[in-house]
């Protein structure tokens, strides 16, 4: 079973471009996430596309996805994020674009950060469909991410709105963090064809919260996968069943990172991937 790895751009977001670059070389994983707002910082310090590329080879790396972009519906301002996050995720959709044609991106990732109940099922999946057909024209496969804190909050939400649209470049990001935190089932997870789940972020912790912990603060202090109670193993050999485990990478948000060194983060990102594979028998 061929499995593609990737490096969340998480994991390596307090690195330089080029240290982002050999982490994930020295992970052996093929390709790289990164935020628009990283392109965008990368560009303005004198690096064109073509150089990003060039780098991105060198090291034997293929930048693949563009993760987040949230101002695909009508409404998407979050209520409960600061001024300052929000200008990090305000990419609008024509500069978001702009930056995927230019490194060659072939897939993106959609957060709803959008109030929940802000707007009804059927605004949220005419919204998909018409970024998902702007997505098409870009040559891009176009992944809602189901993200507890938001408008989407659980699988069943997602997979409703990616079935409604029926878009032919349509597809779901697939969180473990997200599944647990959000109440998601397994017996859902079974029935979606595993070819719409277009990334795998695996990811740990407790599986009930601290007195006095919020799901967003935990959302940022998550553990690198095995290293906590999720039930990562079972929803990978779940994954592995149905054809779903496409890509996958171990996606955590902790402050425990800024520590890291690249050979840390390298070694730690590639040890606990392979750990759940190889618990769930999977051989990648």
């Amino acid at each position: 079973m061929t499995i593609s790895t990737m490096m969340p751009f998480s994991n390596v977001a307090h690195l330089a471009f080029e240290d982002k670059l050999k982490a994930t070389q020295l992970a052996d994983f093929p390709e790289l996430s990164l935020m628009p707002i990283e392109v965008e910082r990368i560009l303005a310090g004198g690096l064109s596309f073509a150089d990003m590329k060039a780098k991105a080879a060198d090291h034997g790396v293929r930048i693949t996805r563009l993760d987040p972009l949230n101002t695909w519906p009508r409404l998407w301002r979050p209520d409960n994020m600061d001024e300052a996050y929000i200008r990090t995720v305000d990419t609008t959709p024509d500069a978001f674009f702009k930056l995927a044609d230019g490194l060659g991106i072939t897939q993106m990732s959609l957060n709803a950060t959008f109030p929940r109940n802000a707007m009804p099922v059927a605004e949220i999946t005419e919204h998909y469909a018409n970024i998902c057909k702007m997505a098409r024209e870009h040559g891009l496969v176009c992944d809602l991410e189901f993200i507890p804190l938001w408008g989407v909050p659980t699988l069943d939400l997602a997979w409703e709105i990616v079935k409604g649209a029926d878009a032919p470049n349509g597809g779901l990001v697939f969180d473990v963090w997200h599944f647990v935190r959000g109440g998601s089932t397994a017996d859902l997870l079974r029935e979606i064809p595993g070819h719409l789940i277009h990334c795998v972020q695996l990811n740990d912790g407790p599986l009930v919260l601290s007195p006095g912990v919020s799901i967003k603060d935990d959302c940022y202090n998550r553990f690198f996968p095995g290293d906590g109670e999720f039930p990562n193993v079972e929803l990978v050999r779940i994954l592995t069943a149905t054809g779903g485990l496409n890509g996958v990478g171990p996606e955590v948000f902790s402050p425990m990172l800024a520590k890291m060194s690249v050979e840390e983060v390298a070694r730690k990102s590639a040890d606990s991937v392979a750990q759940v594979l190889r618990a769930a028998g999977v051989d990648a």
